[in-house]
């Protein structure tokens, strides 16, 4: 889903109390300022800054060398933060801001793209600056109410991690399509090997992972009024499977990061996480079993209905040309060769049709790492909660999904999440 990385995965979670700590109190920022033409601007002493994740490091020296040369006289100024959790982006930009100090351009994770629009008012985004291969359906998951703010770069959705020398040697022998058959293979593998065999997150992405679960069994994550709308009966059909789990000891309490730990081992049979980690997890792997990079298994009836995790570029600049060079700016970071490098070191999905290109024609494109190179579908938008809640929310998720893979029932757990959020989100 991003570069949240492995060790990130768990860290999402963690930060997103401190994230609202920080946003609360005191009014948004005034807003962004609307672009000018870049031909009425002179670059001459402009300071263009930006705030970013290290997974977006090679993107943005590429662009700071193609806009300093091209505009002769501009300075571009990075700010790179110690780690690539979206929370702890999210918290050092706004203290910035708070200390008077707003970047121009800003990296952000694709689940927190409303609470930047409610709260700080960026730039609606230049599309017409955008190359013209960029994949203009990635779009929609960076709008807040049909209008644009952020540019995808990284761009993940969940799927299935398989052990499948594990499974195989437990009589199972397709990837799961369906939560039900999902279930029917844990059980099948842990009959033979004693072992809980499936994770899915509970905690860092728990929210993203059953946000996909809600969408594609038919229900609504986020009404259009910001309310929850899982609270159905199909939102409590497709919850069902983390309870199943639960209550048959098909999964073990443990984190995201150490349910990594356990795969890469050949401990574990099932993982739902991001294709971003194949790279990482296949050197950690390292030939030691046979594993496979599949489509998440959706709810029985359902169609995939994945949210989009990773993250994007969004204008913040409070002057019209500074603004309008920030435009530029996004549009030389995703550059079909940045697009193509990142992909090849983070296994994301092309958001470029030319990067797309390249990526099919490799090689790699067959193994593990090329499940998001070859990726078809169109994302949707992660979250949508409004206002400062989103972290609130998260956690209340998060509290969800833990509670049922404990083997609460989701008749209860539900409703009451349902109602937690309700009151978060008035």
């Amino acid at each position: 889903m991003s570069r949240i990385g492995i060790g990130g995965l768990a860290a999402l979670a963690a930060t997103a109390a401190l994230v609202l700590t920080a946003c609360g109190g005191g009014a948004p920022a005034a807003g962004t300022a609307a672009a000018a033409s870049v031909t009425s601007c002179d670059p001459t002493g402009v300071t263009l800054s930006v705030a970013y994740a290290p997974q977006g490091d090679t993107a943005v020296q590429l662009a700071k060398t193609q806009l300093e040369q091209a505009h002769p006289g501009l300075t571009v100024q990075l700010k790179q933060s110690g780690t690539s959790s979206y929370d702890q982006l999210t918290q050092q930009i706004v203290a910035d801001i708070a200390a008077g100090s707003r970047p121009d351009v800003a990296m952000v994770g694709l689940g927190q793209v409303r609470f930047w629009v409610d709260r700080y008012q960026p730039q609606p985004l230049d599309t017409a600056s955008l190359k013209q291969t960029y994949d203009q359906r990635f779009l929609q998951i960076g709008a807040v109410d049909g209008q644009n703010f952020v540019a995808p770069f990284q761009v993940s959705v969940p799927v299935l991690y398989t052990n499948s020398t594990l499974t195989r040697g437990a009589g199972v022998t397709a990837a799961p399509a369906t939560t039900s058959e999902l279930l029917a293979a844990a059980r099948q593998v842990k009959a033979a090997t004693g072992s809980a065999p499936v994770q899915l997150p509970r905690d860092g992405i728990a929210d993203w992972v059953a946000q996909a679960m809600i969408q594609s069994g038919g229900a609504a994550f986020v009404n259009p009024d910001g309310s929850p709308g899982f609270g159905t009966p199909e939102g409590e059909r497709a919850l069902s499977v983390y309870e199943t789990l639960g209550t048959e000891g098909l999964q073990d309490p443990i984190s995201a990061t150490d349910a990594v730990t356990a795969f890469t081992a050949g401990r574990l049979a099932y993982m739902v996480t991001s294709p971003a980690s194949a790279t990482s997890i296949s050197k950690a792997v390292n030939g030691s079993f046979e594993w496979t990079v599949t489509d998440m298994p959706v709810p029985d009836g359902g169609t995939p209905s994945l949210p989009a995790g990773g993250n994007g570029w969004m204008v913040l600049s409070e002057d019209p040309c500074r603004a309008a060079f920030a435009n530029e700016l996004i549009a030389d970071m995703l550059d079909p060769e940045v697009i193509t490098q990142s992909s090849k070191a983070f296994s994301y999905i092309p958001v470029d049709t030319q990067a797309a290109a390249t990526l099919a024609a490799d090689p790699a494109a067959a193994t593990q790492v090329g499940y998001g190179w070859t990726y078809t579908g169109t994302p949707t938008p992660w979250g949508g909660w409004h206002g400062d809640s989103t972290p609130r929310v998260n956690q209340f998720l998060q509290d969800m999904v833990q509670r049922l893979t404990s083997g609460e029932p989701v008749a209860t757990v539900v409703p009451e999440t349902v109602r937690r959020i309700s009151s978060a989100v008035r």
